[in-house]
C-alpha cells in the first residue's frame, strides 16, 4: 500500500475544512479525488505535500509507505523525492527565464534522480530538442508534460496531479490524462471533472464539504447507483451530443470550513428528506462502493434543470468580420495566426468559437475588441467599422470582455460595488445614474444587489461569483456584443452550466450578440447557436451547431467531437 489516510482533519479555524476522510491507493493505483471549488481536494492534497498554511492544523493520520506525513515538520527527501506534485498551471511550476534542459538537471540534482534530461522528455513524450526551449515556445500540453517529467525526476512513490488538465482543450487533456495513467506510479489526481478523469482512474472519490460522498471503482460508476450529487456532476458535464441534455445543479456548494447538520448536500438535493437535513449520513460499504446517503438503496434517481437552448430567433447583424487576417513577426520567424477568417454574428444569437490552444481564437477575440488591428480584413460593429482614434473608443463602449480567470481579473482590494461602477465611470455614465445600472447587471449576472453582498471582497466571493461579477461588470455599460474568453475554462463543471444559464438569459432576455470562445467542444454544442471550428488560423468548419455535432464536415472536427464524446449511461439521468 503506497498512501493510507485515516480519520484525516484539518481545521483553519473553528469548524473543519476536511472532516474524518479516510481512503487508501495501493501500489501503483490511480485514484481521482473530484469535486467543486471549495470542497476539500485541494486542503487534502496540500496535507500530503506538507505545504498547509501556517495557521492550519492537521489531526489523524497519512502513511506513506509507513512513515507518517500529518505533522511531519521536516520533509527533506519526502517532498518531491518520495510524494511529487504536478501544478495545475504549467507555467506556474516552470521558470520563464530558464531552458527546459536546466530545470530538468535541477530537480535531478536536488532530489537525487538517477535518469537524465533525455529520458524523462522520452518518458512523457516530448522530443530530445525541446531541452533547449524556454516554456513560453511550447504549447500548454508541452508545458504541462514537462511538469510531469519534473515531477518524475525524485522517482516518487506517490505522485499527487492538482488539476492537470484545467484550461487544456479537450485532446490534450486526454493526451495528458493518458500519458499520466500510463506512467504506472501510484497517483492522486485532484480534479473537477468527473467524466473526464473516469476512463484514466481505477478508482473515484467524490468530495463535498470536506468530507467523502462516494468511493467506488471507476468501471462500476453509474448514474443509476450513484451519490445524487455524483449523479449531479455527471449530468453537469457538457457532452458534444444534442440529444444529451447539459444539466446544472442548483445553488452552490457551502462556504469550506461552513459547519452544517444532517447531509451537506441536502439543500441542492431533488431527493432529500427530512432526515437528510437532521442527520449526517455516515460513509458506509455499500456493494462495490461506499456511499454517505441515507436514500442509497432506493430506486429514486435525481432530476436537474437543463441549461436551456435558443429557441432559433434572432435579430439583426452586431458584428460582422470580413477576410480578416493577421501575421505575428519576430526577428526568427514569421506566425500567420489568422487566414481569411469570416464571421457574423445577430442579436440574441450566441457563436462558439472553438479551437485547440493555439488556433487564433483569442487573436480574433482581440481583434474584435479592437486591441490589435488584423494584418487585412475589416471588422463591422453595428455597421460601423473598427478604426483607431476616438471612434475606436466610442465603439468599444458597446463591447463588453468576460476575461478567463475570475482571479486574476478583478482588483483585490475593491468591493464588488466600486468593481461594477468603474466600467460606468470609464465610459462617462452620469453618476447619478450608476447605483441603479450596477445593481440592473448584478441581477442580470444572476447576482445579489442587497448591501451585504456590495461590500464584499473579490476574496469572499466563489470562483462563479467572481465570473458573475465580471459578466456584470461586462454589462454595465450597456454593450451589444459580449465577448466571452474561454469564461468557464477555470471553473467546476456545475457553475460552468450557471455561467452558461446567464449567458443564454442575456442573450435572450436583452438581445445581446455573444461571442463564446472556447476549447470545449461539448460546451459550445450544449450552448450556442452556431459553431465556428479554427484550426491553424483557419476556419475549417462553420454551421449550426445540430448540422455540426450530428455531422462534422471536416476530419479536425470529428476528432474534437470524439475528445468530447458522450458517457456510458449517461443518457439515463
Amino acid at each position: 500500500m503506497t498512501l493510507n489516510v485515516r480519520d484525516l482533519t484539518v481545521r483553519y479555524n473553528a469548524p473543519a475544512a476536511l472532516s474524518q476522510v479516510s481512503l487508501d491507493i495501493a501500489d501503483g493505483e490511480i485514484l481521482a479525488l473530484v469535486g467543486e471549488s471549495g470542497c476539500g481536494k485541494t486542503t487534502l492534497a496540500r496535507t500530503l505535500l506538507g505545504l498547509l498554511p501556517a495557521t492550519a492544523r492537521a489531526s489523524g493520520s497519512a502513511l506513506l509507505g509507513g512513515d507518517e506525513l500529518v505533522g511531519r515538520t521536516d520533509w527533506a527527501g519526502v517532498r518531491g523525492a518520495r510524494v511529487a506534485t504536478v501544478p495545475q498551471g504549467a507555467m506556474s511550476g516552470l521558470s520563464p527565464v530558464h531552458r527546459i534542459g536546466a530545470q530538468l538537471k535541477e530537480m535531478l540534482l536536488l532530489h537525487g534522480g538517477t535518469a537524465d534530461p533525455t529520458g524523462l522528455l522520452d518518458r512523457v513524450g516530448l522530443a530530445r530538442a525541446m531541452l533547449r526551449s524556454y516554456p513560453h515556445e511550447l504549447s500548454g500540453g508541452q508545458r504541462q508534460r514537462v511538469a510531469i517529467a519534473l515531477a518524475l525526476a525524485g522517482e516518487p512513490e506517490l505522485l499527487v496531479a492538482d488539476e492537470p488538465t484545467t484550461g487544456l482543450d479537450a485532446i490534450t487533456q486526454r493526451q495528458v490524462l493518458a500519458l499520466l495513467a500510463g506512467l504506472g506510479t501510484s497517483m492522486l489526481i485532484v480534479s473537477h471533472d468527473l467524466a473526464g478523469l473516469r476512463p484514466y482512474a481505477d478508482r473515484i472519490a467524490v468530495m463535498y464539504a470536506g468530507r467523502l460522498a462516494e468511493v467506488r471503482p471507476a468501471r462500476a460508476l453509474s448514474p443509476a447507483t450513484a451519490h445524487p450529487y455524483t449523479a449531479g456532476l455527471l449530468t453537469a458535464t457538457p457532452v458534444a451530443d444534442r440529444d444529451v441534455a447539459w444539466g446544472s445543479i442548483p445553488g452552490s456548494a457551502p462556504a469550506l470550513g461552513h459547519a452544517t447538520s444532517g447531509c451537506a448536500f441536502a439543500a441542492r438535493c431533488p431527493l432529500a428528506a427530512d432526515r437528510c437535513h437532521e442527520e449526517r449520513p455516515a460513509l458506509v460499504a455499500f456493494g462495490q462502493a461506499q456511499i454517505a446517503c441515507h436514500r442509497h438503496t432506493e430506486r429514486d434517481r435525481p432530476s436537474y434543470p437543463n441549461v436551456p437552448r435558443a429557441d432559433g430567433l434572432s435579430g439583426d447583424v452586431v458584428v460582422s468580420a470580413a477576410g480578416i487576417r493577421h501575421t505575428y513577426r519576430s526577428r526568427s520567424r514569421v506566425v500567420e495566426a489568422l487566414r481569411d477568417v469570416d464571421l457574423e454574428i445577430r442579436a440574441g444569437e450566441i457563436v462558439g468559437l472553438v479551437g485547440e490552444s493555439g488556433s487564433g481564437k483569442s487573436t480574433l477575440a482581440r481583434i474584435l475588441l479592437g486591441l490589435i488591428r488584423p494584418t487585412a480584413g475589416q471588422v463591422t460593429l453595428e455597421g460601423r467599422r473598427l478604426t483607431a482614434g476616438r471612434a475606436l473608443r466610442l465603439l468599444r463602449r458597446r463591447i463588453g470582455f468576460v476575461h478567463q480567470d475570475p482571479y486574476d481579473s478583478l482588483h483585490p482590494g475593491m468591493r464588488v460595488a466600486a468593481l461594477v461602477a468603474e466600467p460606468m465611470a470609464v465610459a462617462g455614465v452620469p453618476r447619478g445614474e450608476r447605483q441603479d445600472r450596477a445593481r440592473e447587471s448584478l441581477t442580470a449576472a444572476g447576482l445579489p444587489d442587497d448591501p451585504e453582498f456590495l461590500g464584499r471582497f473579490p476574496g469572499q466571493l466563489s470562483g462563479g461569483q467572481r465570473q458573475r461579477v465580471s459578466i456584470a461588470r461586462a454589462l454595465a455599460g450597456g454593450p451589444a456584443l459580449l465577448i466571452a474568453d474561454e469564461a468557464t475554462s477555470m471553473l467546476d463543471v456545475s457553475t460552468r452550466a450557471g455561467i452558461a444559464t446567464t449567458l443564454r438569459a442575456l442573450a435572450t432576455g436583452r438581445g445581446l450578440a455573444v461571442l463564446l470562445v472556447t476549447h470545449d467542444l461539448g460546451e459550445a454544442v450544449q450552448s450556442c447557436d452556431r459553431i465556428l471550428v479554427l484550426q491553424a488560423g483557419q476556419v475549417v468548419e462553420h454551421g449550426r451547431t445540430d448540422d455540426v455535432a450530428r455531422a462534422p464536415a471536416h476530419a479536425y472536427t470529428t476528432r474534437l467531437l470524439e475528445a468530447s464524446a458522450s458517457l456510458p449511461d449517461r443518457g439515463s439521468l
